[in-house]
């Protein structure tokens, strides 16, 4: 949906700041380009926790509403987690960008949390900035 009025600038504050922190973005980069999990926890998740978590990621940002989340679960690996979109914007070159949040919860309690940009390829994937 493309963005009007007083939304016009706050989307523009949105992605000037995001560019500015691109590099420290990249800290929590996606595997491939849509896979779903931090660096950091990639040896704590399952290979099946991973594609579980991709793929809803994809689905909450191609299908679902801002605001409302996607929840997925993994009982073999007893992983869980979200992925809410929160705002979506059209860029000038025309292509469709949205920030998401995500939060995973590991079996073993430890709860990992982000925020992130990705935007929507012409192949109708959507690839993190």
């Amino acid at each position: 949906m493309a963005i009007s009025g007083g939304r016009l600038a706050e989307q523009a504050t949105f992605l000037s700041l995001c560019a500015v922190l691109l590099s420290a973005c990249s800290v929590f980069p996606f595997q491939g380009s849509s896979e779903a999990i931090f660096s950091t926890v990639e040896t704590s998740l399952k290979p099946s926790d991973k594609s579980i978590a991709s793929k809803n990621l994809q689905k909450a940002l191609e299908k679902s509403l801002s605001g409302n989340s996607v929840r997925w679960q993994n009982p073999t690996s007893g992983a869980r987690g979200s992925v809410t979109p929160l705002k979506t914007w059209k860029t000038s070159e025309g292509t469709y960008c949205r920030s998401f949040r995500e939060k995973i919860e590991l079996a073993s309690g430890r709860t990992i949390s982000r925020n992130g940009v990705a935007c929507r390829t012409a192949e109708a994937v959507w690839e993190a900035t």
